[in-house]
């Protein structure tokens, strides 16, 4: 079953994160709104999230501002996994997500029908293919070792949602954990993050291998995963 949430950021800062459940969410400074993003860059209201069936629809309320997904302006989009938000001063993520995928470890494979070491189980190539196809094994948790920066020296556990790093008004990057992994995304700044000595300039972020070593202006660290 698909789960959906937001993560606010502001400055590159993660502020919160919002489980979005109802068929209709409204975003916007005032108190009254299901979204309060206090800043006077936002309109009172300012957006809305509707959902029709299993797709989540962005829509900007006719704002002072203008909404964007994804670094545009628009009056209203389906939302996809990932989508970058920008509401005012606020930086929103949609994360899309299979229900326990990111704190429940995965369940044993289901016993098969003969003992793993018989020849008729040797005969069934294609049977045994379509469960290990099921069973792909992704990382849970995530370290980051700094070697250079305010944090050097100290390893970081990436426990939430989105990890931020850098500065703000400086170089700005955040690891984001999808169930497809974890992805390095560019917040902000003139200077894109590096991954291995090659700058990420994807809207969507890049995904992380195991020993990367990560560049965000003046951090440098390398990531592991267990």
């Amino acid at each position: 079953m698909q789960e959906y949430k937001l993560v606010i950021t502001r400055s590159g800062v993660e502020t919160g994160q919002v489980a979005l459940k109802a068929k209709h969410l409204s975003i916007g400074r005032d108190q009254a709104s299901d979204i309060t993003l206090d800043d006077a860059s936002v309109s009172r209201q300012h957006a809305q999230l509707i959902r029709v069936k299993d797709s989540y629809y962005l829509e900007d309320l006719d704002s002072t501002n203008g909404t964007q997904r994804n670094h545009r302006l628009i009056t209203k989009h389906v939302l996809k996994h990932s989508d970058e938000i920008r509401i005012g001063g606020f930086t929103l993520y949609f994360v899309m997500e299979e229900e326990g995928d990111l704190s429940e470890p995965d369940a044993p494979p289901e016993p098969l029908s003969e003992p793993a070491s018989t020849p008729e189980l040797e005969n069934r190539p294609i049977a045994a293919a379509a469960v290990n196809a099921n069973r792909v094994q992704l990382p849970k948790t995530a370290r980051l070792r700094f070697f250079r920066g305010p944090n050097a020296g100290r390893t970081e556990v990436l426990g939430r949602g989105l990890y931020t790093i850098g500065k703000p008004g400086g170089e700005v990057a955040a690891i984001a954990r999808r169930p497809q992994g974890f992805f390095l995304l560019h917040i902000g700044g003139e200077r894109y993050p590096r991954i291995n000595n090659h700058e990420v300039d994807s809207v969507a972020g890049v995904k992380l291998n195991e020993a990367d070593v990560v560049e965000v202006g003046d951090n440098l660290a390398e990531i592991t995963f267990s």
